[in-house]
């Protein structure tokens, strides 16, 4: 049996689809159970990782945990009470969904704060896999309203991405939990090639039918779009911080094969990924 963490997410939910489908047992947390698909072998309960008490009967007889939780201001705090339940209930292996940039020299604070937690994780016995994937290619979907205006925005400059789609990293997920073997390993993932704003504004538009054309912000206008967008300040900072990384170039726009050889199967590809969610980016 498996506990999935962050279960009606992005990344968590594709998990379960996958686990479901090979057959797993699965453990579905969430703060609100009853959004969950109804899937074979799939059993949803009412948890909230800020809150320990609701954690204490969540992993028992689990055989591994899956460590999801989104970029909120409570993150290490959740993230370490679903380390410290999942060690009390005897759970043996424990896969952390974290981060490429988790480092204690990073300079933004979601890097920082999945290092902390990759830290009390390697300390606490229990087996555990660190997936750091690069950048989500769902990410673009913030930008749809922009995108069907023809303009996708970024303080990227040519810096180079290799985006990654959260459904290949649910793949790894799923992969790793179901038949192990990256025990006390981190690997990287991303997709299969490290494309520039312009690149991805190129592929829009050949896909979409309609000019779509990079602007180049400076870190100012990048933050005033964010906060406008609602983004909270510290999330802001992390966003640009990534992006004088993306400028910089180096190991962001390195590629990794750890998809493939985990799962057997080549990432998806932007253009796949545009080609899948058309339907999003048309009016």
């Amino acid at each position: 049996m498996i506990v999935v963490t962050g279960a009606t997410g992005t990344v968590g939910s594709e998990l379960v689809r996958i686990l479901s489908a090979r057959g797993a047992t699965v453990r579905a947390l969430s703060r609100h159970p009853a959004e969950g698909a109804k899937l074979p072998g799939v059993e949803w309960v009412a948890a909230d990782m800020n809150d320990p008490g609701s954690l204490a009967n969540a992993f028992a007889g689990a055989a591994a945990v899956f460590l999801l939780s989104g970029n909120v201001d409570a993150m290490v705090r959740m993230q370490k009470n679903v380390i410290a339940a999942a060690v009390r209930a005897g759970v043996p292996r424990l896969v952390k969904l974290s981060a490429l940039g988790a480092s204690d020299q990073s300079k933004s604070v979601i890097g920082l704060w999945h290092y902390n937690v990759e830290r009390v994780l390697e300390q606490s016995g229990l087996a555990w896999t660190s997936l750091r994937p690069h950048a989500f290619l769902q990410n673009l979907l913030d930008q749809a309203e922009s995108i069907r205006e023809g303009h996708i925005y970024s303080a990227a400059n040519g810096g180079k991405v290799p985006f990654v789609d959260t459904r290949d990293v649910s793949a790894v997920a799923a992969e790793v939990l179901l038949t192990g073997g990256w025990e006390g390993k981190s690997p990287v993932l991303t997709g299969p090639q490290a494309l520039s704003f312009d690149d991805v504004a190129e592929v829009l538009s050949s896909v979409l039918g309609w000019r779509v054309t990079h602007i180049v912000e400076t870190d100012d206008e990048a933050w005033a779009r964010l906060r406008r967008n609602g983004q909270p300040p510290w999330l802001v900072a992390g966003q640009l911080a990534l992006y004088e990384y993306q400028r910089a170039g180096g190991a962001t726009a390195k590629t990794s094969d750890a998809v493939e050889r985990i799962t057997g199967n080549p990432p998806r590809t932007v253009e796949q990924f545009v080609r899948d969610h058309r339907h999003l980016f048309v009016a």
